[in-house]
């Protein structure tokens, strides 16, 4: 994974500021526990950035939307049943036809929700799950003059449950758990497909010894081979039951409060020297729901695509913010699946450049950031990222509090924040656009 080049990184930040992302997110974590998506919590925080935002925005708009926040990882114990159902049919079916049916579901089954809800974040079995309502609360610092161009930075406010497995062994731990049932997915999918079709091919033609042969502890051969390797996948299916630790909430103070933070300081600032650009419009979103598939940029973009797109726009989603060498722009995102507008990463690097770091692009890794939502609907976004591949202890788990984040990397992220919004204003995204054609 490439790294940031740090060649002379911009890290000056007025001293107030600091202090008051520092407090800010010290205080939200403190005051607003446990902010899952959908929950009193995550409300109750998104009316406190509403009041925060009215000290230095001309318009603060807070929208509830309905979500059904559990469906995202939700899915993951269920899809477990599903492959331990198949492998109990592959080895007790005896050559029955509905059971090769069945067995043959099941990981289909476990397949698509997989596809759908975490690669392609799309809301496949959220009907399953109780609906809840989350909030977006959306502000904007209008131009001096008329509104030529609007630039949009954003975070979200809500917070995950502990992963397990990155708290318990960082990448290691995490990388064993997803692939090691990804793999055993794949190899119930397979084996159970294998036997369907089979069962289907012979079944008018079976005799008594051909049924024994059904029977677990008589498999031979290719059959034989299949089976111990769907045993092999158990381990695998139970262990991914406690890939979510429900007990515990992460404070979220870089995931993603230090993003908040940022999308608030620009603005902040901006006011606090009674500053506006000529014709560029700033905007400031925090969502809602991201930690439950982006579910909250997805509802602001579907409902705001038409007046978004009455003038130039980008959204510059940050999300992570604890690392200075992890500083990424992210064009792609959902596990590859959704491609980001790469003029307005163009933007974003050339920031970089101007603030002292060379900003690598980010490359595959199994998630997504909520720049991924707007270009789901066809708005130009990139994301901003800070945090490591690898998996860091603090991702995630317990340890994301407020006493382990990184100034520099607040200091440094802002300002390149703030200068992507300068150049933006300056040229738009005309020889960016030229670049990338």
């Amino acid at each position: 994974m490439p790294k940031a080049k740090l060649i002379n990184p911009n890290l000056e930040v007025a001293p107030s500021t600091m202090q008051y992302m520092k407090d800010g997110i010290r205080t939200v974590c403190e005051r607003f526990k446990k902010r899952l998506p959908g929950t009193q919590a995550e409300r109750d925080a998104q009316a406190f950035f509403k009041e925060e935002l009215s000290a230095c925005a001309d318009e603060v708009v807070m929208e509830d939307f309905e979500v059904h926040p559990h469906a995202f990882m939700g899915f993951i114990p269920i899809a477990a049943v599903f492959l331990l159902g198949g492998v109990a049919c592959f080895w007790f079916g005896k050559g029955s036809l509905p059971l090769a049916i069945l067995g043959a579901a099941l990981p289909i089954l476990a397949t698509l929700m997989f596809v759908f809800e975490f690669m392609l974040y799309r809301n496949f079995v959220d009907f399953l799950f109780p609906k809840r309502v989350s909030r977006n609360v959306y502000a904007v610092r209008k131009p001096a003059d008329e509104v030529r161009r609007r630039i949009i930075f954003g975070g979200h406010t809500d917070a995950a449950n502990e992963w397990t497995y990155s708290y318990l062994g960082e990448v290691t731990g995490l990388g064993i758990a997803i692939f090691g049932a990804v793999a055993s997915m794949l190899v119930g999918l397979v084996a159970s497909l294998v036997r369907l079709v089979y069962t289907v091919a012979v079944h008018s033609t079976y005799t008594e010894t051909d049924l024994e042969l059904y029977q677990p502890w008589k498999l031979a051969g290719g059959w034989l081979v299949w089976g111990v390797a769907l045993l092999c996948t158990i381990p695998f299916a139970v262990a991914i039951f406690f890939f979510i630790n429900y007990k515990v909430v992460a404070d979220g103070a870089n995931d993603n409060l230090s993003a908040n933070y940022i999308a608030i300081s620009v603005l902040r600032e901006m006011a606090e020297k009674d500053f506006r650009f000529a014709h560029t419009e700033v905007g400031c979103l925090l969502s809602g729901s991201e930690e439950a598939g982006l579910r909250g940029a997805k509802a602001f973009a579907r409902k705001h695509k038409e007046e978004l797109s009455d003038v130039e726009t980008v959204f510059i989603a940050l999300d992570t913010m604890r690392e200075n060498e992890e500083l990424r722009v992210c064009n792609f995102g959902c596990t590859g699946t959704v491609q980001n507008d790469k003029a307005v990463g163009a933007l974003l690097r050339e920031a970089g450049r101007d603030c002292g770091v060379e900003l690598p692009d980010s490359e595959l890794y199994p998630g997504a950031v909520d720049a991924e939502a707007f270009s789901m609907h066809g708005l130009r976004s990139t994301g901003f990222t800070g945090v490591s591949h690898e998996a860091k202890r603090y991702y995630h788990t317990r340890e994301d509090t407020a006493d382990n984040i990184s100034e520099d990397c607040l200091a440094l992220s802002l300002n390149i924040c703030k200068e992507a919004a300068r150049r933006f204003d300056e040229t738009g995204m005309a020889p960016y656009d030229a670049k990338q054609g």
